[in-house]
């Protein structure tokens, strides 16, 4: 329970350590060529830089929100659309995105596969029931999602046989915070019995 506790507000603190000592840097320079602020002490400056991090973030959450953030947003969408390479993977990764934090029912079922290698299993998901058939053996295969971590929006697609997945009773929301936690939070129940596969 005390990981539980600590896990979160240590991440919290970090990434907001990692932005206040990066874009906090560049704030301190060019508050120090203000007049009467480069007189003040560097940890005066600092604590400036710190307080106007807060403000920015705070700004553009504000702004995101906001009918002309939201315009600002598809306006650049739409710059981005029009790169050739980069629309090919903002839209990819966008689709991702979305199929990962919003619309999660895009996922049909969680699964274990055998990957990268046999012996060890991968949590994936299956994205659809329609079947790809491998000839000439007609193997039917199911496409298989799997995410890597700490990052789910990258990870493989694999075209796994049917009677190689191992279905497990894992929501898509279980399975994600397994998969971004990289295994530390995990559900009560981690027996998986590899003879039940889809048939």
């Amino acid at each position: 329970m005390g990981l539980v506790a600590v896990l979160p507000i240590s991440l919290t603190v970090f990434v907001f350590w990692f932005l206040v000592t990066r874009f906090g840097n560049l704030l301190i320079r060019l508050f120090a060529r203000i007049p009467y602020l480069d007189r003040l002490p560097e940890v005066a400056v600092g604590a400036v830089g710190f307080v106007a991090v807060v403000v920015v973030v705070y700004l553009i959450g504000v702004l995101t929100t906001s009918i002309l953030g939201r315009w600002m947003v598809r306006l650049g969408e739409v710059l981005l659309s029009r790169v050739p390479l980069v629309r090919t993977v903002y839209t990819s990764s966008k689709q991702l995105a979305e199929t990962l934090f919003v619309d999660r029912s895009a996922f049909r079922k969680v699964v274990m596969v055998q990957f990268p290698k046999k012996g060890t299993y991968a949590v994936g998901f299956v994205t659809t029931y329609d079947a790809w058939t491998v000839e000439p053996s007609g193997t039917r295969t199911l496409p298989v999602f799997v995410p890597t971590t700490p990052n789910p929006t990258s990870g493989y697609l694999l075209l796994v046989p049917e009677d190689e997945l191992v279905e497990t009773d894992l929501t898509v929301e279980w399975a994600m915070k397994v998969i971004i936690s990289g295994g530390i939070v995990s559900p009560e129940v981690r027996v998986i019995d590899a003879s039940d596969r889809k048939g």
